[in-house]
């Protein structure tokens, strides 16, 4: 095989990689060089419709790791990376087209994405049928890792699921404030929402805390009259969350309100203003987290943007960040002329990805065996003025 196709090749590979981390740069293994070549990895984000208060700050996070790595530290064995973004404007349909690009006209060998979970259990089957590996960023619905609906081998998140977020959450809560009772609310005909709900009112329930579940609009002048001691609002929209909090509000509800992940947006937090101020949530990213590589982080956000990163924007730098140590680390065949062991690498990826334990701005992190989040729990309170304060840092397993 002609040198110059290898290393086309091994180019395209490291494309993927280099989203991952400035750390992984400029190579551990002595006998790889890939200087003047060009790697692409992919990314399916929401940067229009129902996302847009999340997907533009997941491609700035995801840009700036390729950034990062480029100018910092010469890319990956001195690949330059490159990331192909597609927009799905929050849809399932459009999401399956996207993915369906990577796996055929560009050929990536990994993916970031898609920004909602509701697109990303549409997409994944497409990925996990070409051993595609994916990091789902930002999705925390049940099912997307471990026990899935489908296949799911391939699939990985950094995003922490409400199946740990919620409980964690409520647990703190209680624990400091003891209510005698507790709503929760979710948005009529919002699926999410919906099983957020479930899973906030069974941990109300293992608290032994009296709870009642309604929908939105319907039961809120219920839960008003009621004067529960807290009530959840699970959203799956930001923008849903704020309606569903400014009503609370504007209809005089003084007591303690708690949320699930669409709350730890800087754009739901700014929207809220003095209205959510002490609304607590659970989340996978707090920017008082003083580690090294977490003000780094935040310093080079700031620096790019002009703008404070949030969670999500955290979020997609660390999947670029596991995503480049996993392809640095694995045991590739770099002779893909015309992509023949293109699905070789890209299950050498995914085993790669398996073992990954790094240090990020979420904190310390590693994958469990069902390929879900091991890392720091942060419950955090809007401060009224469009950001967040800490209240507990729950360390991992």
């Amino acid at each position: 095989m002609p040198a110059n196709r290898l290393f086309s090749f091994a180019a395209v590979l490291f494309a993927t990689t280099s989203l991952f981390v400035a750390g992984c740069g400029g190579g551990d293994d002595g006998d790889k060089d890939w200087q003047g070549e060009t790697i692409k990895i992919g990314s399916i984000f929401s940067t229009t419709g129902d996302g847009a208060a999340f997907g533009p700050q997941q491609l700035k996070g995801a840009e700036l790791a390729v950034e990062d790595i480029n100018n910092e530290d010469d890319g990956i064995n001195g690949a330059k990376l490159e990331l192909v973004q597609r927009d799905d404007n929050g849809q399932p349909p459009i999401a399956m087209g996207r993915m369906i690009e990577m796996i055929k006209k560009e050929r990536v060998l990994a993916v970031l994405g898609p920004t909602f979970s509701n697109a990303s259990t549409e997409a994944h089957p497409l990925a996990e049928s070409s051993k595609m590996p994916v990091l789902a960023v930002s999705n925390t619905a049940p099912g997307i890792v471990g026990d899935c609906a489908y296949p799911c081998s391939t699939i990985f998140r950094d995003s922490l699921g409400e199946a740990a977020a919620i409980p964690a959450n409520i647990q703190t809560y209680v624990e400091a404030d003891s209510p005698e009772g507790a709503f929760v609310i979710y948005p009529r005909d919002d699926p999410f929402g919906e099983s957020s709900a479930d899973t906030a009112a069974a941990a109300f329930d293992a608290m032994k805390i009296e709870t009642r579940q309604v929908d939105y609009p319907g039961g809120m002048d219920l839960a008003l009259d009621s004067n529960p001691g807290v009530i959840m609002v699970t959203a799956s929209s930001g923008e849903t969350l704020v309606q569903i909090v400014k009503d609370l509000r504007g209809n005089g509800f003084e007591g303690k309100i708690l949320a699930g992940n669409a709350a730890n947006s800087l754009a739901t937090a700014e929207a809220l203003g003095p209205d959510g101020k002490g609304l607590q949530s659970a989340t996978a990213w707090y920017a008082g987290n003083d580690s090294e590589e977490n003000q780094e982080f935040i310093a080079d956000y700031k620096q790019k943007y002009g703008e404070e990163p949030d969670q999500f924007a955290a979020q997609a730098y660390t999947g670029v960040e596991l995503l480049a140590e996993a392809i640095d680390d694995a045991d590739l065949t770099l002779d893909n002329v015309d992509f023949e062991n293109l699905t070789a690498d890209r299950e050498a990826i995914v085993r790669s990805l398996e073992s990954v334990n790094e240090e990020t701005p979420l904190g310390d992190f590693s994958f469990t065996e069902d390929h879900d989040v091991n890392q720091p729990i942060w419950i955090v309170e809007m401060n009224g003025k469009g950001s967040f304060d800490l209240v507990k840092e729950l360390p991992p397993e």
